[in-house]
């Protein structure tokens, strides 16, 4: 599905990624841990095309597309969830989703709405009430649904758990992977409720300084030992 080759990239002059090297296989959640100032929102954006990478190559279903920028990668099913959910407030929840779909045919965007609604059924509720009326999960919600309902194969996920609660967290990871199985997508997740995050993650990749220094597959049972040696890159 994605593959990184030796990736650096920053703003203006500052390096911010470099050196990174991942692959990502179909219908997978992946899971980007580390510090803050860590790099995970860089290489998304640079996965993304809101920055070209300075050196490397990104491939995208065998396809070079480090040059190309963001509004072609998305044509090609690229999709990007900003932190916190970004929506347009003074539009109603249906006209958020009908902008989100609007190079859709009727047909499937009516089919894939539907789908939305059954998974979503407070937009429903929701749907001629002003975005920016919303609480932070509905918020979260609407965003995700602007996001999948245009069937992307490749979503970024940007701390999608930014600002809630936790009874909300919980909530907000589980529809993801609600929503990853319904769309059979691959996700690539930065989220900094770790604990929350790995348990519907296939593999987690640790970020430190800029560079990926671990990999692993979650298990099922994590003391917190485990999980400060995950989240830190701390080597035994």
């Amino acid at each position: 599905m994605l593959k990184l080759e030796n990736i650096s990239s920053g703003y203006y002059k500052k390096r911010v990624i470099e050196n990174i090297s991942i692959e990502l296989v179909e219908n997978k959640i992946y899971l980007l841990v580390g510090p803050n100032g860590a790099g995970k929102s860089t290489l998304l954006k640079t996965i993304a095309g809101i920055l070209l990478p300075w050196e490397g190559k990104i491939l995208f279903k065998g396809k070079d597309i480090s040059l190309l920028p963001c509004f072609e990668r998305a044509k090609l099913g690229i999709a990007y969830y900003f932190q916190g959910g970004v929506v347009f407030k003074d539009l109603t929840v249906k006209e958020n989703i009908d902008v989100a779909g609007i190079l859709m045919n009727k047909k499937d965007f009516k089919k894939e709405l539907e789908k939305i609604y059954e998974i979503f059924p407070e937009l429903k509720k929701f749907e001629s009430k002003r975005a920016g009326l919303l609480s932070g999960g509905e918020k979260v919600q609407l965003a995700l649904s602007m996001v999948f309902i245009r069937k992307p194969e490749l979503i970024l996920i940007d701390e999608p758990s930014a600002g809630l609660g936790p009874g909300v967290v919980k909530k907000v990871m589980e529809t993801i992977k609600v929503l990853k199985n319904e769309y059979s997508a691959t996700i690539l997740m930065v989220e900094q409720n770790i604990i929350e995050g790995i348990k519907i993650s296939d593999f987690i990749f640790t970020m430190e300084a800029g560079k990926i220094i671990d990999y692993a597959v979650p298990s099922n049972k994590y003391d917190l030992n485990q999980l400060e040696k995950l989240y830190f890159g701390y080597k035994t």
